[in-house]
């Protein structure tokens, strides 16, 4: 008797928690985030590039090459 009455409240709180899911999956949609069409930064193009920016850029540039 006690093993049938753990057996029904173990289905019945697996049912419960299934419920539960499948109703905040119901009223928590989430859309898909659209992918941007153009980067957050752009280098401009009539400032020239700091020394820095140079040397990132041959870094850059080197891994390029190696792949």
């Amino acid at each position: 008797m006690l093993r049938s009455l753990a057996h029904h409240a173990h289905r019945f709180v697996r049912e419960l928690y299934r419920s539960l899911v499948a109703y905040g999956q119901l009223w928590m949609y989430l859309p898909k985030a659209e992918p941007r069409p153009q980067p957050l930064e752009r280098v401009r193009p009539d400032l020239p590039l700091t020394p820095t920016e140079r040397a990132l850029e041959q870094q850059l540039l080197d891994l390029d090459t190696l792949s």
